[in-house]
């Protein structure tokens, strides 16, 4: 069977703000994200929250005192291992001859395979359990 995807697909300057509030895990304010990467400006930033807003991967975290001013902290709903399993959801909708068995052996050789094939190792135990 296949599932369908379920996120709504990101623009790269929207996968970009995402991957700063990623690696920051924080809530940050638009001039913060701003900061993070050359590739953002303040402008581009608070519209690229307002759509990842619409689009519910990120929440406003609260209100801040940015200086003499107000300003929102955002915080993200969906987290980057989220994203990535929908990405890789889109991949098999897509690509007919894809396949997750060999998408996991690449992986596990481009990382520290010892760490990863442990976690799995504990995903299946779980899921398992879960099943009886």
């Amino acid at each position: 069977y296949l599932m369908r995807r379920k996120l709504p697909v990101l623009s790269t300057k929207e996968e970009i703000v995402m991957s700063v509030l990623w690696n920051v895990d924080k809530p940050l304010t638009a001039l913060e994200v701003s900061k993070e990467d050359d590739r953002l400006n303040l402008s581009t930033v608070k519209q690229v929250l307002q759509k990842l807003l619409k689009k519910k991967y990120v929440e406003i975290a609260g209100i801040v005192h940015s200086g003499t001013s107000i300003a929102r902290n955002y915080n993200f709903l969906i987290s980057a291992e989220e994203y990535a399993a929908d990405q890789l959801q889109a991949m098999r909708l897509t690509t007919f001859s894809f396949s997750t068995l060999n998408f996991v052996n690449h992986l596990i050789k481009q990382e520290e395979s010892d760490a990863i094939l442990k976690e799995m190792d504990e995903i299946i135990k779980s899921k398992k359990k879960e099943g009886k």
